[in-house]
């Protein structure tokens, strides 16, 4: 299979909550991630084709949280060979500047523990 990404997704080292901004709802893990895109592993199946406002909590201390809002699209799902769980991937199409830094901190991050 051909890569098609522009940039390559790192697989997540910390454990990534990442809800629906508007309702609340947990939705997933962040299994890989870049600032252009993510993998999440879900309980549920995602809607592919929608658009959600997603936020994700940064890794770090209580006291100093840092959450990241950005706008992504579900172009694929599938279900994993567990029961009850599903991989979905999605390409994000609207963040601030400032959370694709925070994101990028943290996959360098990531990189420097290896």
């Amino acid at each position: 299979m051909i890569e098609k990404r522009k940039s390559p997704r790192k697989i997540a080292d910390d454990v990534l909550e990442v809800a629906d901004q508007i309702t609340g709802t947990q939705i997933g893990r962040v299994v890989n991630i870049s600032a252009e895109g993510l993998m999440l592993l879900s309980q549920e199946p995602i809607v592919t084709g929608s658009v959600y406002q997603l936020v994700m909590q940064l890794p770090g201390s209580d006291d100093d949280v840092k959450k990241v809002v950005f706008g992504a699209e579900a172009i694929w799902t599938t279900e994993t060979s567990q029961p009850d769980s599903f991989w979905t991937g999605f390409r994000i199409i609207d963040i601030e500047n400032e959370d694709v830094l925070s994101i990028d901190e943290l996959i360098l991050e990531w990189n420097s523990t290896e």
